[in-house]
């Protein structure tokens, strides 16, 4: 299967109705007004202006997007990371799969298995399954907390028409039990309470709907666990949070630019490339997912460095924590499992019963 997204005039139906509708004020619950003569159901982007609810809230619509929340948060520096690596995990843009296999890993099912329902991602980053999604789906509803939203929508606007909006997921603006799959894959680990985002996600399901998350997982390794706290990851990760987006990403990829060459070619002898890490605690992909051409190789290392370094939440849980989680919001056939090669670490997808 081709890894490019098919074309707008190639694509599924938009879901009209469905993206016309299905936002609502976070605070009260009521229909927003979108700008004088905009119909969502035309996708994105949107003329700028407000959008208001009837109790008097007004929303900015923004360089084409309707923003819920404050753009300085405490995931700005996803914010800058994902502009700054705009296409660098797209399948169109590596020519290799990678999303594509972990999304449908994750869903537990195929993508053309998911047209003809209302979709829901939240924390889509510059839209490295967005992409994939818009492709394969009536109706796509994509936020995110941080401005990544600027970089998802100049990388999927022309796929399908799509909802893109700056929300936070605590305080949803959309319409609660609508959506009949919900993903939110690499962003649970890195908000306030995992536990909470959970709930919350499955408040915006309708009964039956599925529910796909991945998380954050404790190393089985123990001594592997006490070596990666004592390395040079520990107090940098310490500093480079607390610093600007700016300067946090400057330190990120000055350090990336020092360790990377090492770690290449360490990585091939893996006792040695473990040791070496301690001080140079680089993201290095080049021997576990030698399919990418060394070049963007390079440039996901120095993503992922500065994901895991200017992260202000980095929760982990145990599989049986995150089953736990689920049987108690009400979810049936609950699939958690940990370890999949490219994954986060904890993938799981479950029902959500339909008396819940």
């Amino acid at each position: 299967m081709s890894t490019a997204p098919s074309a707008r005039s190639g694509g599924p139906s938009s879901g009209s109705g469905f993206l016309r509708d299905c936002l609502v004020c976070p605070d009260h619950a009521s229909p927003l007004e979108p700008p004088s003569g905009h119909d969502p159901a035309s996708g994105m982007p949107w003329p700028d202006g407000e959008i208001r609810c009837s109790e008097g809230c007004v929303f900015p619509v923004e360089q084409g997007i309707p923003r819920f929340v404050e753009r300085d948060n405490y995931a700005a520096a996803f914010g800058l990371q994902w502009r700054r690596f705009r296409r660098t995990q797209l399948d169109s843009h590596t020519g290799v799969p990678l999303s594509q296999r972990r999304l449908e890993r994750c869903l537990g099912m195929t993508l053309d298995e998911l047209r003809g329902k209302k979709v829901l991602e939240v924390g889509s980053g510059a839209g490295r399954f967005t992409e994939l999604l818009v492709a394969h789906c009536d109706s796509v509803v994509s936020a995110d907390l941080s401005d990544a939203v600027d970089a998802n929508l100049e990388n999927c606007m022309d796929i399908s028409p799509y909802l893109l909006v700056q929300a936070d997921l605590r305080k949803p603006p959309f319409r609660a039990n609508t959506f009949d799959v919900v993903i939110c894959l690499g962003v649970i680990q890195h908000t306030p309470d995992p536990e909470q985002t959970i709930a919350t996600l499955a408040a915006e399901l309708r009964p039956g709907g599925r529910l796909v998350i991945d998380h954050y997982a404790y190393r089985a390794d123990r001594f592997g666990a006490l070596l990666a706290f004592f390395s040079v990851h520990t107090p940098l990760r310490w500093i480079a949070k607390r610093l600007s987006p700016v300067a946090g990403l400057r330190l990120t990829s000055a350090y990336h630019r020092i360790s990377d060459p090492i770690r290449r070619r360490t990585c091939r002898y893996k006792q040695l490339d473990r040791l070496v890490a301690r001080i140079f605690a680089t993201s290095c992909y080049y021997e576990t997912i030698p399919e990418l051409p060394p070049e963007i190789c390079r440039e996901w290392n120095e993503l992922d460095t500065h994901d895991s370094l200017t992260d202000w939440y980095q929760h982990k849980r145990k599989p049986e924590q995150i089953h736990a989680t689920l049987e108690r919001l009400g979810f049936v056939n609950i699939w958690c499992e940990k370890g999949h090669r490219g994954g986060n670490g904890i993938e799981a997808h479950a029902e959500l019963g339909r008396g819940s």
